[in-house]
């Protein structure tokens, strides 16, 4: 199963978090966080205890050693929880945001599937203002005929897409029964991936034969820059 990551929450410690003030207090508390854990990460990331596994940024260690590693990142992880009260607890056991670049870790690991798929970031856009502001210049044709979409509907939405080669693990993990459980489907790249090994513990590498993406319900786009490409939203 995939898994999206947990949403933001201001910290109850913040007076009126809805407000103005407390919205920027929020936001300016989020930033330090970031950039502690920026730092911390330049000096304890890739881990000293820890075994890489291919070329990825993904380690495994026994129980021991990947408790002690993440006992190193307990004061972030805890700072975070206070931004993602729902990160890494029942039901769903959502993760923090990537964004964060904390890593990842995963208990009771038995096998580890490595794939490569194409595929697309997307994002909405309301105006070519914002539009231009996140996915760079474009002609002044495409401009144009970007702006004729609204002139004509103002309820009218352009989509941006940008292709790329999305890394994955699949993660099998076991329960406290030893019976092997579905797999999670895990993007490690940014934040990367600390799993306790279990015996026999073993990896599947597929990245040499990335996956087909399905088919696009979108073609022919009014503006592309090398990067982004623009449709009217369907």
């Amino acid at each position: 199963m995939s898994r999206r990551s947990a949403p933001f929450v201001a910290p109850d410690y913040i007076d009126n978090p809805t407000s103005k003030d407390g919205k920027k207090y929020a936001k300016a508390l989020l930033s330090t966080l970031q950039e502690d854990i920026s730092s911390f990460r330049d000096e304890q990331f890739p881990p000293d205890i820890l075994r890489q596994i291919r070329d990825m940024p993904i380690f495994e260690g026994n129980l021991a050693e990947v408790q002690a590693y993440q006992q190193r990142w307990q004061t972030l992880l805890g700072r975070a929880q206070d931004f993602y009260p729902a990160a890494n607890t029942p039901p769903d056991y959502l993760p923090l945001p990537a964004s964060l670049e904390i890593p990842q870790f995963i208990y009771h690991v038995q096998r580890l599937h490595l794939t490569k798929t194409r595929a697309k970031e997307s994002k909405n856009f309301g105006s070519v203002g914002a539009l231009i502001d996140k996915c760079g210049d474009y002609s002044a044709d495409e401009i144009v005929r970007m702006t004729a979409v609204f002139d004509k509907d103002d309820d009218a939405r352009l989509v941006a897409h940008r292709e790329f080669i999305d890394l994955r693990a699949y993660v099998f993990c076991r329960d406290s029964k030893g019976e092997m459980l579905e797999p999670e489907r895990v993007r490690f790249y940014r934040t990367g991936l600390i799993v306790h090994a279990l015996p026999d513990f073993k990896i599947v590498d597929s990245r040499q034969t990335p996956r087909k993406r399905r088919n696009d319900a979108y073609s022919n786009p009014i503006a592309d820059n090398g990067v982004w490409k623009i449709y009217r939203k369907k």
